[in-house]
């Protein structure tokens, strides 16, 4: 049996984590959005788009990504002042 001890340093090991993913979806969701400009712009001297459809809806999708983890991150610091 794990002791209070034991599973508040597991929940600070989380946290971390959980905060340096966040920082790199951060990282990640800026470089795709700098990637969706330069080929939405350099679309408009070519005949059919050069942005890939799968770019846009990832684009659409990195906010809820990033508001789950940052849910869970204020349930984990909850959890562990409560203990």
């Amino acid at each position: 049996m794990a002791s209070i001890a034991e599973v508040r340093a597991a929940l600070e090991q989380a946290s971390e984590i959980l905060r340096e993913s966040y920082r790199s979806v951060r990282s990640a969701q800026d470089g795709l959005d700098e990637a969706v400009a330069i080929l939405a712009e350099s679309s408009e001297n070519h005949h059919e788009s050069l942005l890939p459809p799968e770019f846009v809806r990832a684009k659409e999708r990195f906010p809820d990504q990033l508001e789950l983890m940052a849910g869970t991150l204020e349930r984990i610091q909850r959890l562990t002042v409560e203990m």
